[in-house]
């Protein structure tokens, strides 16, 4: 019993390093795109990719890629399903200044998607101003069709854009809990 036990415990402590291992991971590799290490929450729902957008210049005349200008990382509710050859190809040809730097694409839902800038994330037109642990916090709570709850957090060096997705009971406050904890650890 004692073994069974033991290996539960590590399993278990096995699954939650990795999770961990995994933000890290995604958040090292965005400071080498963008010049900035960002905070990515450990969430029940898990991380089914990560990309970089850059910037279109023009040399010569034609259209070039420039420099990176934003992250964005893509929680799912689940990961049963990979995309296709064919899906992936129509997502890369929708934007081609974009690369994938973890992950994979799923055709699961998205629960929450993370978006991460150098400097600034904007403004977020129409937002309502909250207040979250003493950081101001551009809010919108869309309820057309589906649920969605979007925030802007700026920061001198970095800003954050969250789009919480998932259609839960309590999605405001979970999106809140979601802000504060980028809040609290940056």
């Amino acid at each position: 019993m004692k073994k069974y036990l033991l290996l539960v415990v590590l399993f278990v402590l096995a699954g939650c390093g990795q999770a961990y291992i995994n933000t890290a991971e995604i958040s090292g590799e965005i400071d080498e795109y963008l010049g900035v290490t960002p905070y990515l929450p450990e969430l029940d729902y898990p991380i089914g990719h990560a990309h970089i957008e850059y910037n279109t210049t023009f040399e010569d005349g034609e259209p070039a890629r420039g420099e990176p200008w934003k992250a964005t990382i893509e929680y799912k509710v689940s990961q049963d399903e990979q995309v296709d050859d064919q899906f992936r190809e129509a997502w890369e040809d929708e934007v081609p200044d974009r690369e994938i730097i973890y992950g994979e694409l799923y055709m699961d839902q998205s629960a929450v998607l993370l978006s991460v800038y150098k400097d600034e994330a904007g403004t977020l037109q129409n937002a309502e101003v909250i207040e979250i642990v003493g950081h101001e916090v551009q809010y919108q709570h869309i309820q057309r069709g589906t649920e969605a709850v979007i925030m802007l957090i700026n920061f001198e060096d970095i800003g954050y854009e969250i789009q919480y997705l998932v259609e839960e009971e309590d999605i405001e406050e979970e999106a809140k809990a979601f802000a504060e904890e980028i809040i609290n650890n940056h």
